[in-house]
């Protein structure tokens, strides 16, 4: 799927007031305590998503994505993990301040996440239709009857064939494109209105990606949810997504519109992403890599996170931390770099 094919994503009718974020979350923090130290998996992000719109969430492994996520269904193990501050504000109330009981029926009823890996979250010793069947029954209160029938719709809407035979069969029976389908299914089958999404592509081949992206874009359209993409490819993101928050060393470093993003990246980092991939560093580009490594959460460098690897870094930002702040001329764009002048010549 080429970037080139990145577009304006529709945004739907949405479950709320347009303008009031559906999530926001401030200044999150989540870390993690071992013998090794205290590793700050996600330390200080702040997004917001609107009614009726996707974001996608990208940036490299140990950049803190999936943490944020499994921060916001409160799925985070402790020990060793805790979430040590900020607020994660949904429909304007503050999740953490949420009993276990009333986080239970938040999950899979209001807001629903899929993962990247099916057969280790789908349970291989239930059928597929008695795992629907189980989220409808705990959130609808609807009896199993009612609730099997619910479970060999959902199916069907998710494009499975033979529905009603497929509810009876185990997640071993089914192949990895319809296991992922099955995984939307269970997600969508109590109309969430926040759709978590972790890297739902990343373990099929492209031609099941593609279909995979314009089911959970229908569904999105048909239900008027807000979608959370979690991914690496920024040509899922051309895709789909209405806004883009560039995540490095658990924190967001950019934040903008797919058609800022896409028109020319801010943040020395969000440009080495660009120039590292075939599809997006232009005809006339050397494909560019980005030096070193993201840094281990237990020893993030000083100042600026991204210093050691970027290619305009002066002492300070070694030394001072860059706050997120908002880009000149752009409404709503926010960087988090001394140098933005210097960056934008890259």
């Amino acid at each position: 799927m080429a970037a080139q094919q990145q577009h304006e994503p529709e945004r739907p009718d949405s479950k709320g007031d347009a303008n009031t974020p559906l999530l926001e979350l401030k200044q999150l923090q989540t870390h993690f305590f071992s013998d090794e130290g205290t590793a700050r998996a996600v330390d200080g992000v702040s997004y917001k998503i609107l009614p009726g719109e996707t974001l996608g969430v990208v940036g490299e492994s140990g950049s803190g994505k999936s943490v944020t996520a499994l921060s916001v269904m409160q799925l985070i193990p402790q020990p060793p993990g805790k979430v040590v501050g900020g607020e994660i504000l949904f429909k304007g109330q503050n999740l953490l301040n949420k009993s276990e009981e009333e986080m239970r029926r938040i999950r899979g009823n209001e807001i629903a996440m899929i993962f990247q890996e099916p057969m280790t979250a789908l349970n291989p010793v239930f059928t597929v239709g008695d795992q629907i069947i189980e989220t409808v029954m705990v959130h609808r209160g609807i009896d199993k009857a009612s609730a099997r029938a619910h479970a060999i719709k959902m199916l069907e809407l998710v494009g499975i064939p033979s529905p009603s035979t497929r509810v009876d069969e185990y997640p071993h029976q089914l192949s990895g494109g319809m296991r992922q389908r099955v995984m939307i299914a269970i997600a969508m089958s109590c109309d969430p209105s926040l759709l978590i999404a972790d890297e739902p592509t990343t373990a099929l081949d492209v031609t099941i990606q593609a279909q995979i992206l314009d089911l959970i874009r229908d569904l999105q359209k048909e239900a008027g949810m807000s979608v959370l993409l979690i991914t690496h490819d920024l040509a899922v993101v051309a895709e789909v997504a209405n806004h883009v928050a560039v995540m490095y060393a658990g924190k967001v470093v950019e934040y903008a519109t797919v058609e800022e993003l896409f028109d020319k990246p801010a943040h020395p980092y969000a440009t080495g992403l660009f120039r590292s991939l075939p599809d997006l560093a232009g005809p006339n580009e050397a494909l560019a890599t980005i030096p070193g490594m993201v840094p281990p959460a237990t020893r993030f460098p000083s100042g600026c996170r991204f210093h050691p690897r970027c290619p305009i870094a002066t002492d300070l930002c070694k030394t001072q931390e860059p706050d997120l702040g908002s880009l000149e001329g752009s409404a709503g764009r926010t960087i988090a770099c001394h140098h933005i002048d210097e960056a934008a010549k890259l």
